[in-house]
């Protein structure tokens, strides 16, 4: 190997040590921030001086910033200076292809939604919902102050975040479109695309209820169905990035309905959004453009037929839910989706899920089995998370002042 080959080996080596001491400062303060650089030295194993390099550095470049000094009381020495993620200057944004909408979204570095728009679709297909998304993200990037890093998307069905590819998503008919690709050229931004539902399990760890949790489901029960998997702290994508499949995980009780697997108890056609509308509107409980929420208001009206119809879909979710808890032992199962536009079922989903897990193994229903911290924003919040989550991953390929990373 000549002197030259050997000199740009070693610059990538040392590039990489410091972006990887970069995303491990970055998601440390994410975590446990405010925290002082002594305490991040500690954490990350890191000496010193590197991470006073470094945080230099990352202030700098506005993805940092140093609080005022404060005397701890009772300890002597100098004041203890904490550190924060710098959330004044830089956003990303996020957007959501759903059914009947798309939702976008801005994000600080945070996490902390700052503004968003829920899109009817105006019409289908892929260019022209690419489209609406794109002009509707304009419009919040110009009514927000702050300069946009990039732009993640989610989806539900079969995505491939290394290939930018929607595989299949038969609610929305798109099959293998370059969703990644389109985004990108359409905002001028860098863009990463995943399923909605491994963004939530994502979204739930950075910014929700699961931040100390390395093993957690995330249970999307909406239009479409799904489940995302951290398990050992990492999102599992499996070998095609398929997984999260739980359409027709087995709930028990039979539908009217038939799946296109050819069974009538399959999670989708006895709980989903579409399911639970369709029995609603076959027993008059509202028109046929009736949405969910209309279903949601006639119970809390009082409307006994609606909220028995909502308690029975609350309690095959549980079901579900528990199932997944026998497979998988989480820590966590945190449901969202339609389920969570009405707080109120939670009980139901737990008594369902603890029906399915009696005589298999003793769980603490109430502490594993939880709403979603985002709430209806969860969607929107999610898809912005994709892109954090890189951006925290290699902060030099997005953060203009950061360049020293791989020249310095």
């Amino acid at each position: 190997m000549t002197a030259v080959a050997v000199g740009v080996l070693r610059s990538a080596q040392q590039y990489d040590l410091r972006e990887r001491n970069c995303s491990a400062i970055l998601r440390t303060a994410m975590q446990r921030g405010p925290i002082a650089r002594s305490e991040l030295s500690s954490l990350t194993g890191m000496a010193t001086g590197t991470v006073t390099r470094l945080t230099s550095l990352l202030c700098s470049a506005g993805v940092l910033r140093e609080l005022p000094a404060e005397q701890e009381h009772g300890v002597p020495g100098r004041p203890r200076t904490p550190m924060v993620i710098d959330d004044r200057s830089f956003r990303v944004a996020g957007v959501h292809f759903g059914l009947r909408r798309t939702t976008a979204c801005l994000l600080d570095l945070r996490g902390r939604l700052l503004a968003e728009s829920r899109l009817p679709h105006r019409r289908r297909g892929f260019g022209p919902l690419v489209a609406q998304a794109v002009e509707g993200i304009r419009e919040l990037i110009a009514r927000t102050p702050g300069r946009v890093l990039g732009i993640g998307a989610s989806t539900g069905g079969w995505v491939d975040r290394e290939a930018g590819l929607v595989r299949d998503h038969r609610v929305l008919r798109w099959h293998d479109v370059p969703l990644r690709d389109a985004l990108s050229s359409g905002l001028g931004l860098p863009a990463e695309v995943d399923s909605s539902f491994r963004s939530l399990a994502m979204a739930e760890r950075w910014f929700g209820g699961a931040q100390e949790v390395d093993d957690l489901v995330s249970l999307f029960v909406g239009n479409v169905v799904g489940a995302g998997f951290v398990l050992g702290g990492r999102v599992f994508r499996g070998s095609r990035a398929a997984a999260g499949s739980v359409d027709h995980l087995s709930v028990g009780t039979p539908a009217d309905e038939l799946c296109s697997c050819g069974r009538h108890d399959c999670l989708h056609v006895a709980a989903s959004d579409l399911a639970v509308l369709a029995r609603a509107r076959s027993a008059g409980l509202i028109s046929n453009r009736g949405t969910l929420e209309h279903l949601i208001q006639r119970a809390r009206n009082d409307d006994v037929r609606a909220d028995e119809l909502l308690i029975a879909r609350a309690e095959l979710v549980g079901t579900a839910a528990g199932a997944l808890v026998d497979m998988l032992d989480p820590a966590l199962v945190v449901v969202s989706g339609g389920v969570v536009d009405a707080p109120e079922y939670l009980t139901a989903v737990r008594r369902g899920a603890r029906a399915y897990l009696r005589d298999k193994r003793p769980v603490d229903v109430d502490s594993v089995v939880r709403l979603s911290a985002f709430g209806t924003d969860g969607v929107a919040v999610s898809a912005a998370s994709v892109i954090l989550d890189r951006i925290y991953t290699a902060p030099s390929e997005f953060v203009p002042g950061l360049l020293e990373l791989r020249y310095g």
